[in-house]
C-alpha cells in the first residue's frame, strides 16, 4: 500500500499506527531507504518549541519537493495536537500549498485508542484528507519463528508464550541463553528491560492504571464471566465493560465467543480473557507476587513462582500456535475439507481448544496438550467427552501434543483415517 501510494499521482496521507514496540519505525525506515524523505519526531514540548523544530522540517520539505517526490513522516504526530490544538488546521493549510503528486505524508502514532476514538474529531477538516489507515499488529507465530532460526519449535513456543509477537520485546531475547536466564535478565532483575514494562505500557495508553491492573490480574486467573469480575473487583458492571472495551482496543484482551452447538445450553457465554502473551505472563505469575519479587533474589523468585508454573501460561500460546497451523493448512487446502474460521468451545463441563465447521456441515475438532508427558488414552477419552458438548460426533480429529503420544494411544488411532496425531516436529 505504501509503495502504491508513493507512486500514485496524488498527495496521499496515510496514518500508520500500533502499540509501542510493534515495529512502526522499522517499517518506515525500510520503506524510505531508497526514497527521498523528510522525517520529524514529535516530542512533548511547549507549543512554541514544537513549532520551532517543526518549521525547520517544513522548510526542508519545501526545498526537497522542488526536485522530486518526497515522503514526509511525522512520527508520534498525536503529540503535536496535545500541545497545540490548532496544529491540524495549520498543517492542513500547509499541505494544501504543496505541489500536486509530490508528497506522500505518513502520520505515525502509538496512541491506538486516540487514533481509533478521537483522531477524526481532533483533526477537523484535515480528517477528510486521510487516504488510508495501516494498523500494525503483533507477529504471528510463523512470522516470529523467523527471528529465531536456530531455535527449536518448542523453544519458539516458549518464547511466544512469554513475550508474544511484539518485535520490540522479541529483540531482547537471547536464544543462546536458557529460558531461565532470559527471564531473570529481562523481567526479574531490577534493571531488566521489561521489569516495569507492563505498567509503563498501560500508562502510555490508558488512564486509571490501578483499575486496569485489577481487571487484568483477575482475567489472568482464567477466562472469567462478567459476573465473576464484578464480584471479585466490586467495580460496577458498566465500568468493567468500559475497561474491557479499552483493553480490547489495545488488542490485549477480548470477549471470548464460544462455538455454538445446536444445544446452546451446554456452553458458557460472556467470557473474557487476556490475548497479549506478555501481559498474561506478567499478571499470572509476577504481578500477584510483587511483594516477594522485591524481597527475594531473582533466582529465588524464579524457582518459587515461575519454574513450575510456566507451562500454564505457555499452554495458551500453544493453542494459538496449533490454531495458526490448522488455519494455514486450511488456507493451502491441506485439510480434508474447506473450513470456516477456527474457534474454541467453552463448555460448562469441558473445553475444546479448536473447532471449525465446513460449508457442508462437517465438524473438525482439535485437542492440545502442553505437558512434559505424552498424550495418552485417558487424555483422548477426556477430549472425546468434552467434544460431546458440540451435540454430535466430529468428522475429523486433530491431536497436538508437545511430547508426542503414548504407544497405547497410537495403537488405538493408528488405523482410524479421521484422526491425525501431530507432534512438534510436524509443525
Amino acid at each position: 500500500m505504501l509503495s502504491r501510494s508513493f507512486q500514485a499521482w496524488s498527495n496521499a496521507v496515510i496514518v500508520v499506527y500500533g502499540r509501542e514496540g510493534i515495529g512502526k519505525t522499522s517499517l518506515i525506515r525500510q520503506f524510505v531507504k531508497d526514497k527521498p524523505y523528510v522525517y520529524y519526531q514529535a516530542r512533548e514540548l511547549s507549543e512554541l518549541e514544537q513549532s520551532r523544530y517543526f518549521e525547520e522540517k517544513k522548510k526542508e520539505l519545501l526545498q526537497a519537493v522542488e526536485k522530486q517526490k518526497v515522503c514526509f513522516i511525522v512520527d508520534e504526530f498525536d503529540l503535536m495536537q496535545k500541545g497545540c490544538k490548532t496544529f491540524f488546521a495549520g498543517f492542513s493549510e500547509f499541505m494544501t500549498g504543496l505541489p500536486k503528486g509530490r508528497v506522500l505524508t505518513l502520520l505515525v502514532s502509538s496512541a491506538v485508542q486516540w487514533v481509533e476514538n478521537s483522531m477524526v474529531a481532533d483533526m477537523g477538516a484535515m480528517a477528510a484528507e486521510v487516504t488510508s489507515f495501516i494498523k500494525l499488529r503483533e507477529f504471528t507465530f510463523m512470522e516470529m519463528v523467523d527471528r529465531f532460526p536456530d531455535s527449536t519449535t518448542e523453544e519458539c513456543i516458549v518464547i511466544y508464550g512469554i513475550l508474544g509477537g511484539v518485535p520490540g520485546y522479541l529483540k531482547l531475547w537471547n536464544p543462546k541463553e536458557t529460558v531461565r536466564k532470559n527471564i531473570l535478565r529481562i523481567l526479574l532483575e531490577d534493571t531488566g528491560a521489561l521489569h516495569r514494562e507492563a505498567g509503563r505500557f498501560l500508562k502510555t495508553a490508558l488512564r486509571e492504571l490501578p483499575f486496569y491492573s485489577t481487571i487484568l490480574s483477575v482475567l489472568a486467573e482464567d477466562e472469567p464471566k462478567l459476573n465473576y469480575l464484578y464480584n471479585r473487583t466490586q467495580f460496577s458492571r458498566a465500568k468493567i465493560s468500559v475497561y474491557i472495551k479499552n483493553l480490547m482496543q489495545l488488542d490485549v484482551a477480548a470477549k471470548l465467543f464460544s462455538y455454538e452447538p445446536e444445544k446452546r445450553d451446554t456452553i458458557q457465554k460472556g467470557l473474557y480473557g487476556i490475548t497479549d502473551s506478555f501481559l498474561q505472563f506478567w499478571y499470572k505469575l509476577i504481578y500477584p507476587n510483587l511483594s516477594e519479587l522485591s524481597m527475594l533474589s531473582p533466582e529465588e523468585f524464579y524457582a518459587r513462582y515461575i519454574k513450575d508454573h510456566l507451562d500454564e501460561v505457555v499452554e495458551k500460546a500453544y493453542i494459538k500456535v496449533c490454531r495458526e497451523f490448522l488455519e494455514l493448512m486450511n488456507q493451502y487446502n491441506r485439510l480434508p475439507a474447506k473450513f470456516g474460521s477456527f474457534g474454541s468451545l467453552y463448555g460448562k463441563s469441558g473445553f475444546v481448544p479448536l473447532i471449525a465447521r465446513s460449508e457442508a456441515g462437517e465438524l473438525l475438532v482439535g485437542g492440545c496438550k502442553w505437558s512434559k508427558k505424552p498424550m495418552n488414552v485417558q487424555d483422548f477419552e477426556k477430549f472425546l467427552k468434552d467434544v460431546e458438548q458440540a451435540g454430535r460426533e466430529a468428522d475429523y480429529y486433530y491431536l497436538f501434543s508437545r511430547e508426542g503420544f503414548t504407544t497405547d494411544l497410537m495403537t488405538m488411532v493408528n488405523n482410524i483415517d479421521n484422526i491425525q496425531c501431530i507432534d512438534l516436529e510436524e509443525m
